[in-house]
């Protein structure tokens, strides 16, 4: 699906908006549009509602490079959290947040929230962290939404029963296979005889090299001809380039992100790597576009941006995109990325999910029951519309275009942005993505 075609089946009105939210104040302010409410809204006054506040904790990357990623996921959350409070609540209850460094305390930061009685949990960042967080969440039963921890398998494979478990970012098979449909459709099918990877060294970036692979090869018949996994947070890439650059493969597809993606792209320009391929896919590395300089996007470079990229749709036509985009720079000084909707739309799923079932209850909900209305969930931020499937997993629009240069943000930005819709790029609920690419 292009940008083009998105203005057919995303370009609704805000009316409809308004009308599909059922009216309420909490959605529709989430989704940026508070403007359409007209009158106040009491149909929650006679729900039986504690009166203390919802006690939430996030835990994402707070120091060192991958802070890149884990300070926008924590600005996302702040802002939900602060868009709730100024709305009156969740059916009235307003909304505290603690943030922990993630690191490798996963399970620990997890049972310090659950001890200190936290309603609802956020996070990890981590592939790795969230699946050794989901069956302590299972035994726990207070719910998690993860920001990321994007990993196809852990839904797919690994655990594809739960209950309190769930993830508001795309999962991985969405952001290889726009990967996939970006670099044909820029050099075209016929073109691209060889490829290459350079991806971090853990569950994440294995999942994605292996996916990326797999669609490539059955689009174009594509010979792999050299893949490497630096550590994360290496110190020196040069070494996979230098491979690279021998190999002079097509397409080079990466997943690097946080402080590996900005020094891939350093170490590239470097050892004139972009001399020697034809273009560079890399799924994050929007991610860390405001630690980037003018003069490393430069090249055939292309990125992703998971579910949400600030200018598309154009602001001009999508308002709540341009005063997220404000309010961010104010308030934070920088552009945000899909990272922050990350931590945004994970609040919001849960946010939205508890008002829902409040309405339906006439009472606050157990937590077992406010993780069945969580499945199938659909719901609406400044990036659109989302849904949280019957498995678990978070579904919205994917995004890829090229890495360029904005003077008026004075950060990276992208364009002619592609947008794919979730069932383009990923299998239906309950299908593996392995045997639904082989498939094609």
């Amino acid at each position: 699906m292009t940008s083009k075609q998105l203005d057919e089946t995303n370009g609704f009105d805000r009316r409809t908006l308004l009308k599909t939210v059922g009216g309420s104040a909490l959605a529709v302010a989430l989704a940026g549009c508070t403007e359409l409410l007209e009158g106040g809204d009491d149909s929650l006054e006679n729900a039986d509602v504690p009166d203390e506040p919802i006690e939430s904790g996030l835990q994402t990357f707070t120091e060192g490079a991958p802070a890149v990623l884990g300070k926008q996921a924590q600005y996302g959350a702040e802002t939900a959290v602060r868009r709730i409070n100024e709305n009156d609540g969740i059916a009235g209850r307003q909304m505290n947040l603690d943030v922990v460094e993630e690191g490798g305390a996963y399970l620990t930061n997890y049972q310090q929230f659950v001890d200190e009685g936290k309603d609802v949990t956020f996070g990890p960042i981590s592939s790795s962290g969230h699946a050794e967080m989901v069956p302590e969440i299972e035994a726990q039963e207070v719910i998690n939404v993860s920001t990321d921890g994007t990993v196809t398998t852990l839904y797919e494979e690994d655990f594809p029963d739960v209950t309190y478990s769930f993830r508001f970012q795309n999962h991985d098979v969405m952001e290889a296979l726009a990967a996939v449909e970006q670099a044909v459709e820029v050099l075209g099918a016929d073109s691209i005889d060889t490829y290459a990877g350079i991806n971090p060294n853990y569950a994440f970036g294995q999942d994605e090299m292996k996916l990326f692979s797999q669609g490539i090869e059955k689009l174009t018949g594509a010979e792999q001809v050299y893949s490497g996994f630096p550590e994360l947070g290496a110190s020196d890439m040069s070494t996979h380039i230098t491979e690279v650059n021998g190999q002079a493969p097509d397409v080079v597809f990466s997943s690097c992100w946080g402080g590996d993606a900005t020094l891939l792209l350093e170490q590239a320009h470097a050892n004139g790597m972009f001399d020697n391929v034809e273009l560079l896919a890399g799924t994050v590395l929007y991610g860390s576009a405001n630690d980037m300089s003018a003069d490393l996007v430069e090249g055939p470079i292309y990125s992703g941006s998971r579910n949400f990229y600030w200018g598309e749709p154009s602001t001009d036509r999508w308002s709540p995109a341009a005063d997220l985009v404000s309010e961010v720079g104010d308030e934070y000084g920088v552009v945000p990325t899909a990272h922050f909707m990350s931590g945004y739309g994970a609040v919001t799923a849960w946010a939205t999910a508890a008002e829902k079932a409040v309405r339906l209850l006439g009472r606050w909900p157990e937590q077992e029951e406010l993780a069945t209305i969580l499945e199938n969930h659909g719901f609406f931020t400044p990036a659109g519309y989302h849904s949280i499937g019957a498995d678990h997993q978070g579904y919205s629009n994917a995004h890829f275009g090229e890495l360029t240069w904005s003077d008026e943000h004075d950060a990276a930005a992208l364009s002619d942005v592609s947008v794919f819709a979730a069932k383009n790029v990923s299998p239906p609920p309950g299908e593996i993505s392995a045997d639904w690419i082989g498939s094609w």
